[in-house]
């Protein structure tokens, strides 16, 4: 009787489960690995390019500001963009005051004037007002941060500002209501200068000293400084 023929084994056994488990925990960490890597890689990418954005912001700013500058005679600082003016005493004897801040102190709202002589009756006569103001934050809402927004205001016929003062023209064509609406010229600012944006240098000057702040990722903002002044003409 021939003998019973041998179980063929198979020449490539299969792994053991201890095998597997290792096989799987190397692959998670390689593909912990790589997520890392790319997401170390897209941060820095988005931290750059917020960077270049803020640099490419404060060039504009200063430039446009500057440039208006020029062609201002004089400048007004306010507190901020809702406060134009205050009222002192009571009933009959209510005054309303221009709110702009004096020599030595600073505020968020700049506007720039320019006026002209009238050739008829030799007063000085207001033909044109820009704004910069650093937008307020929502009611309710505290917050040291936010846009830098901008405006333009071109009269015809000049107007006389002893009879209609500049808080009076600003409450006309830019009243408070339109504080989130008009353009922006910084998407993100921080005030410096005793927390706001604008120092009044011996009435002459302002100084714009405060922070541009772009959101680069979750762990890491690009922020740069910005210092410098503008004179106008008159």
């Amino acid at each position: 009787m021939p003998p019973l023929p041998r179980t063929i084994r198979s020449s490539s056994p299969g792994f053991t489960l201890v095998e597997l488990m290792v096989s799987v925990a190397i692959l998670g960490f390689v593909v912990l690995g790589v997520l890392r890597f790319t997401i170390a890689a897209e941060n820095i990418l988005n931290y750059e390019a917020g960077r270049i954005s803020i640099n490419n912001d404060i060039r504009s700013f200063t430039q446009a500001m500057t440039t208006n500058a020029v062609y201002a005679n004089y400048f007004l600082i306010y507190p901020n963009f809702t406060t134009r003016s205050t009222t002192t005493g009571t009933g009959s004897s209510a005054v309303t005051l221009d709110a702009s801040v004096n020599d030595g102190m600073s505020g968020d709202f700049l506007v720039l004037v320019t006026a002209n002589t009238d050739p008829t009756t030799g007063l000085l006569t207001i033909s044109k007002l820009v704004g910069y103001y650093r937008d307020p934050a929502s009611p309710g809402v505290a917050s040291s941060t936010g846009p830098v927004r901008t405006f333009t205001i071109n009269l015809n016929p000049a107007v006389d500002p002893s009879i209609t003062p500049v808080y009076s023209l600003l409450n006309s064509y830019v009243p408070t209501g339109t504080a989130h609406t008009n353009p922006i010229v910084l998407q993100l600012a921080q005030g410096l200068s005793n927390g706001t944006l604008f120092y009044d240098f011996y009435d002459r000057s302002v100084i714009i000293n405060g922070q541009v702040i772009e959101q680069g990722n979750q762990f890491k903002q690009a922020v740069n400084t910005y210092d410098f002044t503008v004179s106008p003409r008159g």
